[in-house]
This record gives C-alpha cells, structure tokens and sequence, in this order.
C-alpha cells in the first residue's frame, strides 16, 4: 500500500524526488554528519587530554623551582604553593622527605589525594602517571625538590578546567541539524501530497463538469454581500443565455422569472418570502420565449449560505420532479431505519433494500442492484445465505407471519413478511438477540430463585426442628437445675444441724468449760475442728443463699437505708480478721448519704467484699473502705493492694464457682460463690456490681446502688477504664427486666485485685 502511494506520488509530481527516495537521502545526510561530529568529538576530547597533560608537567616543574627557591630564602611553603597553582580543577601536594603532607592549594572542585595514593607513586624520581581512582581517571605529576622533598600536581584526566565535554555541544547540533531536515521533509511530503490532491480535484472538476454539461445542469451560487446568483453555462446555453458563465442579480432574476414563478426563484435563491427549497422556475430568453429550469437548494439552507442545482426541462415540458422527490425520499426513510429491509416485486426481483440487508448477510454493495433474482441474491450473501434463501427469498412459502431465526455466534432474527398490493413481497428483520438473553437470563433467575425458595423453606424447617429441640433441651436444663438449686438448699439447711453441734460442742471443749482436756494436744485438735466447722458453715451458707435466689425464695425488701451506720457496722466485723492477718482498714464513710436497698443485702454484699480484699491481701497490705455519690446513685467502693486478677480472669467472675486462678489464692480459696451472690443481690435491688484489677496492683471492687426507687445506675468514674460489670447468671422473675446501664469511667486512680 506505502510502494502504490509513493510511485503514484512520483509519478504525480515530475522532476520532484519521491517521499521515500527524500526520506533516505536525509538519513544519510544525518547519518554523514553524525559521524563527523563524533570524530570531531573525539578530537577535541583528546585534545584536552593532551593539553591537561601538558599544563599538569609544566605546572609540577614550576612548582618545584619555587620550592627550592623557597628552602633557599626560607618563605613560608603554604605562600609558594599558593603561588603554584597552576588553575583549573587541580591540586597541589608539597610533601616531605617521609612523604608527609606540608602544605595544599586548590580549589573545591579539585581531586583528593589520600596518603595511601600518594604513597603508591614512585616519588624517589620525577614522573607523570594516569590513576584510576574512586573518583575518576586522574593526572599525577610529581618532581623531587632540592630537600628530598616532593611537590605533586593532580587534576581529572580528561580535562582539567572541568568544561562540558565536546559531545553534548555536537550531539545538540546533531539533534537540531536532524529536526530542522525531518520539518523540512515532512513539509516537502506535504506539499507533495497536497498538489497530488489538488490536480485530482482539478480533474473530478472537469469530470464532473463535462458531466453536467452533457446532462444540462449545473450547480448554483448566491453570494450574500452582492446578492447575486451565479450560474454556469452548462445550464445558462441549453436556456439560450450564451455560452459562458454568468451572473445574475436578484434584480435581474426578477426581471426574467416569470410573474408566477418569481416568489418561488426568491424562496430559493436568497431564502425570501416563501422560503421554498426547490421549484419549476421558467425564465424569459433572449428569443422572447420562456425556458423551463428546476432549481432545488438544501432544506437546511440558510440566509448566509445558499447554493444549490439547477436541471434544464426545455425539452421536456412534461416532466416534473415530484417522481424522483419521493424516491428519494422514500430511500432515506428505508435507509434510517434500524431494521432490515427488502423488497421483491410482483416477478420476484429486487426492488428496493438497506444497508442494514446488506450488512447483516455481508452482501457487497457494488453487487447489489434493481433486477436481481433471489438466487442471485444468496449466491452474493458471504454470511448467512441459508437463511436469505429460507425466509427472505420471495419464493418462499408465507405460513407464518414472524418468525425467529437464530444467526451465528449466538444471534436471532425476528423475520416479518407481508405481501404488497401490486403482488410483490417485503420482508423486515430486527434485531431480537438482546430480548432472547434477557428472556434466557429471566428464565435462568427464575429456577434460581425457585431452587433458593426450596432451600429456604426446607432451611426454615430445619431450623424450627432444631429450635423445638433446643426449647426441649432448654426446659429440661431449666428443670434440672431448678432441681439442683432445691436439692442443695435442702442439703445445706439439713447439713447446718449437725455442723452447728459440731460447732458448739467444739467451743465447749475449746473453753475446757467442764475441765482440762489433758494432753495439750487435744486442745489443737478442737481449734482445728472449730476452725473446720465454721468455714465448712460459711459455705453451706453462701450455697444455701444461691440455692434460694436461684429457686427464687430470696424475697427483699428495700427502702431507705443509712448507709454509714451499716458500713461502719460492717468494718467492725471484720477488723478482727484484718488484724489476724496484719492487714491495715481505712475506713471513710463519714459523708454517705442514704440509699434504696435492703438493708440485709448490703450488709451482706459490703462484708463480702472486704472479707474478699483482706482474704486476698498479703501481710502489711491495705484496704480502704469509701463512698462516691452523685444525683442518682451512691457507690461503695472497696479498694486494696492485693494481688490483683489478670484480665483474662477477670472476664470470668460474677458467675457460680469461678475462682481466680493465682498462687496467693490458691491457699485461701473459698467456694467462689461470693460475687455471685453478691452480683445476684445486687441485682435484685436494681444495682450493680463493677470491679476492676491488674495483676500486682491490686483491685478495687464498687457495689452501686439507687438513691431511690428506678433511679439509673452508674459506674463512678473514679474507677477509670477497663472496669468490668459483673451480671448475675440467672435471677428468677428478672425476664424483662433491664440491667442498669453502664458508663465508661472519666479517669483511672485506684488500684485493682483477685477476687473470689
């Protein structure tokens, strides 16, 4: 395709070069000088190789005739080697008999010399060496003084004044010199290409001029400045107007348009009047008679541009245009339609199709024309002529009005035929590949979603059987636990008999109320069994206590209880204990107001968390007894310098039995009932129960309680981030009921514990 073009260009334009013939000679023009310009790049480069050479020697044996002038008239070395510097980016080394630095001149751009380099040249005799060193190639040149000294001059090799080096001033002319030939090429291609066009305009001009010289017409133009009319004389001989081309102003055209035909000339000459775009126009000749002529312009003409055809009708006074019109128009109706189309007539030829036809089938154009017989038809189809010969050849059968074909690659056909008036057929596809996927996708959602429903329904009645197993299963745990709770509370309250004579009869023997026991031993035995008892009581208690909350025989009554009276009461009963064990309580509840709660269940709750802090705090600890209030609530806070609870214990406590897990508490466990309990009651009197502990820091625990009847609960913010609320497991008759809510604490300033 490039060769045909090129050789037409050439053969186009004579005596000028072809595109491709210009395009290599610029190459070997670019390539040519490119070359010269490397040589001449290399040239220079090792001319100022030579020349930094040159200047280091000459340099190094003039600084060594200042140096021995300087030994003889004993000036300073550094004023000498100043004097010496022989410019550039150089420097200047003045070394002594052990090749020990003296002195140094140069500018910042000047190479380094280590001693290791200086130490590697042969400084007991001059000479001029090239070095490879970290920094690039490097001139040394060195000259013994009269002293045994040495004075050496370094500068980079390829040129001492650190210019820009000769190939990047060459390389940009190189690049100019190619862009300024590449533009002049191109325009050159331009220009050619340009005059090959514009001697084929000149010659489809004159082509299409003949042609409508020898069809008696001629294009039209109306020049809006002038308001003239021009015409050529293609159509201006065959009217008797002479045979040349002409112009004509409206003036004129009015005076030759005939009276009747003048409003439609303005209408589509200058767009007047009537604003008509074509018409039958006769002209008055120079004979005196009156000559025919159809003028038409374009339906979207406007004022300032207007040009059009004109058509000679002398020698047919009977035709008119309005045929060719609605032909016309009637093929770009059948043209814009989306559908394809054809039509046989009455012999079963073509009469009429579109492109959309030809397209669908690959029906070249050039072969398509009126006349054609439907064999000849499918013989010209490339795609698909099985189908024009089944449902679009005349011949064919009319069963069905529409039917759908499917095409390849997975396309369908909608074919519609009908029978015309005059006994010919047309037929009209459309386009249905779009509906057929969406009417497969549907379907296909449809079992998918029938299938989804199957599996939801039988999901559903999965789940109900498992949830009526679960309700059974939940009821049966509920019946045994509830029997659990009564049979322990039946068991603890028959167990308290025996142990409270146990007890006694241990105190009796304790106080040796009926004489000695004898043998001192004895007497140990008692407080043993004594100390057994009443611990083995404590916990027949808490379970019997758990046991009624559990079955729901804890009835409380609250009301308005002095806190600081209870507290107090509180502190005293377990002072002997914290004294037992050297442990110091610091109580301060001087200010608690009252609050609504049971005054049973807070004596209760307030002694187990103390007997807790002191169980748990080792000798010479401390546990702090206060209050924090506001508006709605009152918090009594135990806090103590025990051994605290690891968080991941701490997740655990509040239900029955859960012990913290530590080596302090594993010789003073309890039954781990305690804050259970305490959380249950706590509970039941619209409180909360809220601790919060780090290992080896301590705990401190807060029982929180209304101020009065429904009031809102929360957690002081003195116990600051991490707290913990403890939730009971179970309360009975507590289904609805809304636990108290929980505030996040402002800041953090007491120290948590293990609890039990």
């Amino acid at each position: 395709m490039g060769k045909t073009t090129d050789r037409q260009e050439g053969e186009s334009v004579k005596g000028a070069l072809s595109p491709r013939r210009l395009m290599v000679l610029t190459g070997l023009f670019v390539a040519a000088l490119g070359a010269v310009f490397i040589s001449k790049a290399g040239e220079e480069t090792a001319a100022r190789m030579i020349e930094t050479n040159l200047r280091v020697a000459e340099a190094a044996t003039s600084c060594r005739q200042l140096a021995d002038l300087a030994v003889i008239t004993g000036q300073n070395i550094n004023e000498t080697v100043s004097d010496c510097f022989a410019g550039g980016a150089t420097t200047t080394y003045v070394l002594n008999a052990n090749a020990v630095t003296l002195a140094i001149a140069g500018t910042n751009q000047g190479p380094d010399l280590n001693r290791g380099i200086l130490t590697s040249l042969l400084l007991e005799r001059n000479g001029d060496q090239t070095l490879d060193t970290p920094d690039g190639k490097l001139r040394v040149s060195w000259r013994r003084t009269s002293d045994n000294g040495t004075v050496v001059i370094a500068a980079p090799a390829r040129d001492m004044f650190l210019r820009t080096p000769p190939w990047v001033m060459y390389l940009t002319l190189l690049i100019a010199t190619g862009m300024v030939n590449v533009s002049l090429m191109a325009a050159f291609i331009r220009q050619t290409r340009l005059a090959n066009k514009t001697a084929g305009a000149a010659d489809t001009l004159n082509q299409a001029r003949t042609a409508l010289e020898a069809g008696r017409a001629s294009p039209w133009h109306f020049n809006v400045q002038n308001r003239t009319v021009s015409l050529s004389k293609s159509i201006l001989e065959p009217l008797g107007f002479g045979a040349r081309d002409r112009t004509f102003s409206l003036r004129e055209i009015s005076a030759l348009a005939h009276p009747e035909d003048l409003r439609c000339a303005l209408g589509v000459f200058a767009g007047q009047t009537t604003g008509a775009v074509d018409g039958i126009i006769r002209l008055r000749n120079p004979q005196g008679g009156w000559s025919r002529a159809y003028f038409r312009t374009s339906p979207d003409a406007t004022a300032q541009k207007r040009a059009g055809m004109a058509i000679d009708l002398s020698d047919s006074p009977g035709f008119s245009p309005s045929a060719m019109i609605a032909e016309l128009r009637l093929r770009d109706a059948i043209e814009s339609i989306n559908e394809a189309f054809v039509l046989w007539d009455s012999e079963g030829k073509l009469a009429a199709w579109n492109h959309r036809f030809a397209a669908i089938f690959r029906l070249p154009t050039h072969q398509l024309r009126v006349g054609l017989s439907a064999a000849e038809v499918t013989g010209a189809a490339r795609a698909g002529s099985q189908i024009v010969s089944r449902y679009f050849a005349p011949e064919t059968a009319i069963g069905e009005k529409s039917i759908e074909v499917e095409l390849a690659q997975d396309k369908w056909l909608a074919i519609s035929r009908r029978r015309t008036g005059d006994g010919g057929i047309v037929c009209v596809a459309s386009n249905v590949t779009d509906l057929k996927r969406q009417a497969r996708a549907q379907k296909r959602k449809e079992r998918e979603l029938e299938q989804l429903v199957c599996e939801l329904q039988a999901s559903r009645k999965s789940q109900l059987e498992t949830m009526g197993k679960y309700q059974l299963e939940k009821r049966r745990a509920e019946e045994a636990n509830l029997a659990k709770s009564e049979f322990l509370a039946n068991m603890s309250h028959e167990l308290r008999t025996p142990l409270n004579a146990i007890n006694g009869f241990s105190e009796i023997m304790q106080s040796e109320l009926f004489g000695p026991l004898g043998n001192p031993k004895y007497k140990d035995y008692v407080d043993d069994i004594l100390g057994s008892g009443q611990h083995l009581l404590e916990l027949i208690e808490d379970v019997l206590d758990m046991s009624k909350i559990e079955i729901g025989r804890v009835k409380l009554e609250p009301g308005n209880v002095e806190l600081e009276r209870i507290l107090k009461e509180c502190a005293r009963l377990v002072g002997k204990r914290a004294n037992d064990t050297n442990v110091s309580l610091q109580i301060a509840v001087g200010h608690a107001p009252t609050a609504f709660a049971d005054q049973r269940a807070v004596k209760q709750v307030v002694l187990n968390l103390l007997s807790n802090a002191i169980k748990f705090t080792p000798e010479g600890g401390e546990v702090s007894l206060t209050v924090e209030a506001d508006l709605d609530s009152v918090a009594v806070i135990v806090t103590d310098s025990g051994v605290g609870i690891a968080q991941k214990h701490l997740e655990r406590l509040g239900a029955p039995f859960e012990l913290a897990d530590d080596q302090f508490s594993q010789t003073r466990r309890g039954s781990g009932l305690g804050l259970a309990l305490s959380t249950s009651l706590m509970s039941l009197q619209g409180g909360m129960l809220a601790i919060t502990s780090k290992t080896g820091d301590g705990t401190a625990a807060a029982a929180v309680f209304p101020r009065r009847q429904d009031a809102k609960v929360r957690i002081p913010p003195i116990l600051g981030p991490g707290v913990r609320v403890l939730k009971p497991s179970r309360i009975p008759g507590s289904r609805g009921r809304k636990m108290p809510p929980v505030s996040e604490p402002a800041a953090a300033s007491l120290k948590p514990e293990a609890a039990e």
